[in-house]
């Protein structure tokens, strides 16, 4: 279908993004024309999704696009209307998410491990992605791993996009992603290699903190799920 007859959505489709675009060149850019709620970002692609708060702020890019080439870096972009109303997972592909699962948890393997692998520096990572309710860290057969479980599979799929072969600092710690078979993650300690956030007061198991006081003292002034702890990732070039 021609992009003129394509029926107006909240989501743009982007195109011909340049190598060197980030997703926060993209988010950037699409701000000047509304409130951008979410960037689904297909590097490998050269492609984006890009879902602003209502219609007319969509329309409002697109028009200026075709009206006159909108250019990021070296290229034009190429605009239109997708064919979904919002971001979401394709549940046709096979490859998006385990069968048999809603897509919502994530297997997290670190490789080139340099600095230390803990709860927080992996819910600060991807707690830029959208809401965490249960993480769980653990080493199989000497590998750092992590069970990331979001709220929406939506955000899942946002972060496995946007973190798949990155390295959270500067040439180590690479981040290896894959879509878990679990359908739900069992927390049974809030300590500091597993947290349920939708319950903050279970145990803390041997350590004898309860959860109510790791929680405040892991994650200060969390408001409830999701929330982002104050702890800090070492800043480095390269990284995030």
């Amino acid at each position: 279908r021609k992009m003129a007859d394509s029926m107006p959505s909240k989501v743009l489709h982007i195109r011909n993004l340049p190598e060197e675009c980030t997703e926060m060149d993209l988010r950037s850019l699409s701000c000047q024309f509304g409130l951008v709620n979410r960037v689904l970002f297909l590097s490998r692609k050269q492609q984006a999704f890009v879902e602003f708060s209502t219609i007319e702020e969509a329309a409002t890019m697109l028009a200026t696009c075709q009206a006159q080439p909108i250019r990021l870096g070296t290229r034009n972009l190429i605009a239109q209307f997708s064919n979904k109303q919002e971001i979401t997972i394709p549940v046709s592909d096979p490859n998006s998410r385990a069968a048999g699962t809603d897509g919502r948890i994530l297997l997290v393997t670190v490789t080139d491990v340099q600095f230390p692998v803990t709860l927080e520096v992996i819910y600060q990572v991807f707690g830029m992605c959208g809401t965490i309710t249960k993480l769980v860290i653990f080493n199989k057969q000497g590998k750092e791993q992590a069970l990331v479980q979001f709220e929406r599979a939506e955000d899942a799929a946002v972060a496995m996009e946007r973190f798949q072969g990155k390295n959270i600092y500067s040439g180590c710690n690479t981040l290896n992603i894959q879509y878990s078979n679990l359908p739900d993650i069992t927390v049974k300690y809030n300590n500091d290699r597993s947290y349920d956030f939708t319950n903050p007061t279970l145990p803390a198991g041997e350590q004898g903190l309860g959860g109510d006081a790791l929680l405040s003292a892991r994650f200060p002034g969390m408001p409830g799920p999701g929330a982002p702890p104050n702890a800090k990732i070492p800043t480095q070039p390269g990284g995030f």
